[in-house]
């Protein structure tokens, strides 16, 4: 019951942008969609702002981005490693199914990235003058408020994923369900490299790639520290999935999709479009949008208290 209560503004907000979705007319929906990027950047200042104590300490930075960085390539690596036992992800796709190499397309997602480090290092530098110079005065909306506006967009764009009954076979299916249990074994693994708890790290590693909600989610459970150690986690899977997909997308598609997680239905589409060939097109909808929906719900499940 605990766990419903935690998750239902996330749903509601959620079901909410759907329904709005479903009842709004194409024009109305598009201006909407493209809001969606201008306020992932203020969420990310936002948080930038209220995890500024850590961001700001060299210390407590450099122990956020050592482990971040475990749990990254582990939650990144496990994954490939349990979606390679796929029959299918060992077959080829022939060669003129991909598209030559294009700096456009790898340039969005590191352009992301990018200006998310800049706006939560920005939010940082505010927090530094509220605290030295207006003393406190300064009052911002909570991330968590601008957290379920961003996932009301997200239940709009939902409408836009038409599945149909080819999408749902195991050959599709498998690939998430591999990405949330190799995520876990990763997670597992990290606790141990690290000596975090396992509670912790398991809620560490079911971001799926989801930076922004599982930056807000895990900061507003456990603290400063562990958001932004959950926030530099998922920012690296995507990077890691940037290069899994150059390096492998065109003979082990499922590996490439596998490893961007959530952003397989945003952020590194066109890249799976490019490198892996528009034929993995329906399971990067279905994988990226499965995650989407199961991310909250495991961060909710695996945090400690719950």
């Amino acid at each position: 019951m605990k766990i419903l209560f935690s998750l239902l503004p996330i749903l509601i907000a959620l079901l909410a942008g759907y329904a709005i979705g479903r009842l709004l007319p194409t024009q109305f929906r598009k201006p909407l969609l493209h809001s969606i990027a201008p306020l992932v950047w203020v969420l990310l200042f936002l948080i930038g702002f209220e995890f500024g104590e850590v961001i700001l300490s060299a210390s407590s930075i450099g122990i956020v981005m050592k482990a971040a960085l475990v749990f990254a390539v582990c939650t990144t690596v496990f994954p490939c490693l349990l979606i390679l036992m796929l029959k299918s992800s060992r077959q080829s796709l022939p060669a003129k199914a991909r598209q030559p190499f294009r700096l456009s397309y790898i340039w969005p997602p590191l352009k992301e990235c990018l200006i998310a480090l800049v706006m939560v290092g920005l939010g940082g530098v505010l927090y530094l003058l509220q605290e030295r110079i207006l003393g406190g005065a300064l009052a911002l909306p909570s991330s968590g408020a601008m957290l379920l506006l961003l996932i009301l967009l997200v239940g709009i764009d939902l409408t836009h994923v038409k599945l149909n009954v080819q999408w749902l076979s195991w050959s599709i299916l498998a690939v998430p369900l591999f990405v949330v249990l190799g995520s876990l074994v990763g997670g597992a693994m990290a606790a141990w490299i690290t000596g975090e708890s396992l509670r912790v790290s398991l809620a560490l590693a079911s971001g799926f790639g989801w930076f922004t909600l599982s930056s807000v989610m895990i900061g507003d459970a456990l603290g400063q520290v562990y958001g932004t150690m959950a926030l530099m986690t998922d920012l690296l899977r995507e990077l890691l999935a940037i290069m899994v997909l150059y390096a492998l997308g065109r003979h082990q598609p499922q590996v490439g999709i596998g490893s961007a997680g959530a952003t397989a239905l945003d952020s590194t589409l066109p890249i799976i479009k490019q490198a892996c060939s528009p034929d993995a097109v329906p399971l990067a909808l279905v994988s990226g949008l499965l995650l989407t929906l199961l991310a909250p719900v495991f961060i909710t499940i695996m945090m400690p208290g719950t």
